[in-house]
């Protein structure tokens, strides 16, 4: 099954190249008041310690990123559901695309929310198709490159100042 799957995500990147489809990948993240440090520096002998923030607030956002360099994004302090995917592909789907387009999805819940697949001929009838990777396959994801990104690289101690300036950040 995976190598099946792989091997049509390798035929929609040559479609893709060859100016056939439109290809965007979508994912979800989220961001909280806790940055994202994984590690830190400290002299020998010295401990420092860093305690969390207690703040419930979440920015959770989907984005749909082309490889051309295109994203969309769309963002709730909301839990995600599969509500709020479909809303959001019905949105994207809404828009002007020149030619059909495919949505590559990982295997998440929320991708395959029946409200999300009952739209599925809804959405081909405007030219969009949704793809879904292989199973534990974020290495096909270039989104996911970008959400590592935001939150070990673009985002830094003052975006964690408030909630307000995190939110403007993200």
């Amino acid at each position: 099954m995976y190598a099946d799957k792989y091997e049509r995500w390798k035929l929609l990147l040559t479609l893709w190249l060859l100016g056939y489809i439109e290809l965007y990948f979508g994912d979800e993240s989220g961001f909280t008041m806790q940055p994202y440090v994984p590690y830190a520096w400290q002299k020998k002998g010295l401990t420092q310690r860093r305690f969390a923030r207690r703040q419930n607030n979440r920015l959770n956002v989907f984005g749909l990123m082309s490889l051309s360099g295109q994203l969309t994004v769309y963002h709730s302090e909301a839990n995600l559901d599969g509500a709020f995917i479909k809303n959001c592909l019905d949105d994207f789907a809404r828009k002007v695309h020149p030619k059909p387009y495919v949505i590559v999805l990982d295997n998440g819940p929320i991708h395959h929310a029946k409200v999300v697949k009952t739209e599925f001929d809804t959405w081909e009838s405007q030219g969009l198709s949704i793809f879904y990777l292989p199973t534990y396959s974020p290495h096909l994801n270039p989104i996911e490159i970008l959400w590592r990104f935001c939150k070990y690289k673009w985002l830094n101690k003052t975006h964690y100042k408030s909630w307000s300036t995190l939110k403007l950040a993200s």
